[in-house]
């Protein structure tokens, strides 16, 4: 699962205006809370994720906790999404929809941070976002007033990064019966950072 980009040959790209007539086929996911897009990580092992450990360690995806690939706790990654809520340099998510037509934060902190910094209403394009779109056999790179860097190299690293989801769910990672939302995420986090204080 290379993210460098190199075998990625084929793509198309439709850069959009935010004020501008949204494109079609990705109007229904733009317009969506970010608290409803599909989380990768979640914030600890308990009742309701253990699942997520099953399927994830049948993948080989060991960083099912957020933080994990850093040892880190929820209550250290709290305090690192409440600083990034503070910045004024805000970051592009890359969001993805996947063959299966579910949509992905490929950047859990960065949407949690927006979630904090603008509240739980708050959409995909109300914030810095671009979308890779898998449900066709070209992925299409929708980049909403041109957030994603502009060399072919960045576009190819992109796709290949978020590749890496649908590669996952193609071997059994998340079944379609089977979701933890951002907004699950919010929660779980927000719980435990009580109960822990």
């Amino acid at each position: 699962m290379s993210i460098a980009g190199e075998n990625i040959h084929k793509f198309k790209y439709i850069d959009f205006e935010t004020n501008s007539t949204l494109p079609k086929e990705i109007e229904v996911y733009i317009t969506r809370k970010i608290i409803s897009v599909e989380s990768k990580h979640v914030a600890d092992l308990q009742d309701n994720t253990g699942i997520f450990f099953e399927y994830s360690k049948k993948v080989g995806y060991m960083n099912t906790i957020l933080g994990n690939h850093r040892n880190s706790s929820i209550k250290n990654e709290y305090a690192r999404i409440k600083n990034m809520s503070a910045s004024e340099c805000e970051r592009a998510i890359r969001f993805v929809i996947t063959k299966d037509e579910r949509l992905w934060a490929d950047n859990t902190h960065w949407a949690l941070a927006y979630l904090l910094k603008y509240g739980l209403k708050t959409t995909l394009l109300d914030i810095p976002t671009y979308i890779i779109d898998f449900r066709d056999s070209t992925p299409v790179v929708f980049d909403k007033s041109g957030v994603v860097f502009d060399s072919v190299f960045d576009i190819k690293s992109s796709i290949a990064s978020a590749n890496r989801i649908q590669e996952r769910l193609t071997i059994g990672w998340r079944h379609l019966e089977v979701s933890y939302t951002i907004k699950n995420l919010y929660n779980d986090i927000l719980s435990i950072i009580s109960f822990g204080c």
